[in-house]
């Protein structure tokens, strides 16, 4: 028997991937303003994560697949991740910043693929709830944004030097890496045994094209959020404990329907809630185009919880569906593949959209969740039957 329950580990697997991603999105753009870039530079800087990705993303699921040792990949991939912060933190100039970030997007970037995938495996053994154990990785990515919003803010009685940032982004990282040695590596079923040669594209249904791109396209349409929200609501005079409770509550409500997300998948099914991801992803960008007051931020921040939170299930459970056997990280990995290439894209035409028009840029964002909602319609079309003990 494991010393740590196999839903435990995974749990504390995601918290610590994602507390890192809770203090990198919203306080990382405000850290490089710090270190002189302007909106251009900062746009630049968070695309090239992106941007790497596209080629290592693939890799890192297909070598997770190939070797059949996805918790060997998963301490690599943390423990190297840890490494290149540390890193950036040290940085003299912008080029070695950039560069940086560029080797720290080698190894995080599949990290979370690779982490679904062995999820997804353990919830076909019996041994886990997916949605109940994904949510810790919500909670703790709350814990990053209030953690370095309160550290940042003043809200403690110790100040911190701005790069608190990095070591908190390090610090998270080590702890996946230290939870990622507790777990097993999954034993693949008979059928699984026989571990696929071809290209990472061969023999995949076309709903599952259909339904990344959808989803790539309402996960891209986030870009604009992810880079300059922070940066407006700083602008309104809102403090950095506050910004960092208005992130967090849209990912308390996102928490919330990962609690619930094997039943809401089972009976939605993964497009349908990719439709409602774009749909969200429409009323909400469009809003936010009008630079709305701190009121209606309230209120518009828990639709994170559909805008992410039900194109995330949506994915997860498209892939977990129609991936051939033995092929579970890779296609996971694919799929967030397409959405870095969204996600790039957007992000990068992200800082000259908004020095032009400023919040306006998010009609941009408006639209790209549009188009992703008629790429769930289409999906819906294609869907074909999936086996009896895929759902959820």
């Amino acid at each position: 028997m494991p010393l740590i329950a196999p839903r435990h580990a995974i749990a504390a697997v995601y918290a610590g991937l994602f507390f890192g991603i809770g203090v990198f999105m919203p306080f990382f753009p405000v850290w490089l303003e710090g270190r002189g870039f302007d909106a251009s530079m900062i746009a630049l800087a968070l695309a090239v994560p992106q941007v790497v990705r596209l080629v290592t993303m693939p890799l890192g699921g297909l070598l997770a697949d190939r070797t059949g040792r996805p918790r060997a990949a998963l301490i690599v991939y943390a423990a190297a991740t840890a490494l290149c912060f540390a890193g950036i933190a040290f940085a003299p100039s912008a080029t070695f910043i950039l560069i940086g970030l560029g080797l720290a997007a080698v190894f995080w970037q599949p990290s979370l693929p690779v982490l679904d995938a062995y999820a997804v495996a353990r919830r076909r053994e019996g041994l886990i709830d997916y949605g109940r154990v994904r949510l810790w990785g919500s909670a703790a990515f709350i814990g990053g944004n209030l953690l370095a919003g309160g550290l940042l803010g003043g809200a403690f009685v110790v100040a911190v030097p701005p790069d608190t940032v990095i070591w908190l982004i390090a610090g998270a990282s080590v702890a996946a890496a230290l939870a990622a040695a507790t777990l097993r590596e999954v034993r693949p079923a008979p059928h699984e045994t026989a571990r696929p040669r071809g290209f990472v594209l061969a023999g995949l249904a076309p709903v599952l094209f259909v339904g990344m791109a959808a989803a790539a396209l309402v996960q891209g349409s986030h870009a604009v959020l992810y880079a300059f929200a922070s940066l407006m609501w700083q602008g309104k005079g809102l403090s950095s404990t506050l910004i960092g409770l208005l992130w967090s509550l849209g990912v308390l409500a996102e928490v919330v329907l990962f609690h619930y997300g094997t039943r809401v998948t089972r009976r939605l099914g993964p497009e349908k809630l990719l439709l409602i991801g774009g749909l969200a992803g429409v009323l909400r960008f469009g809003v936010m185009a009008l630079d709305p007051p701190l009121l209606l931020l309230l209120l518009l921040q828990p639709l994170h919880a559909f805008t992410f939170g039900c194109t995330y299930l949506g994915t997860v459970e498209l892939v977990a569906r129609h991936a051939p056997p033995g092929r579970g990280a890779s296609v996971q990995a694919l799929a967030a593949w397409a959405t870095a290439i969204a996600m790039a894209g957007a992000t990068l035409a992200a800082g000259p959209l908004w020095q032009a028009y400023g919040p306006a840029a998010f009609l941009a964002s408006s639209g790209l969740a549009g188009l992703g909602t008629l790429g769930a319609l289409l999906a819906g079309r294609l869907r074909q039957p999936h086996s009896a003990g895929s759902g959820g």
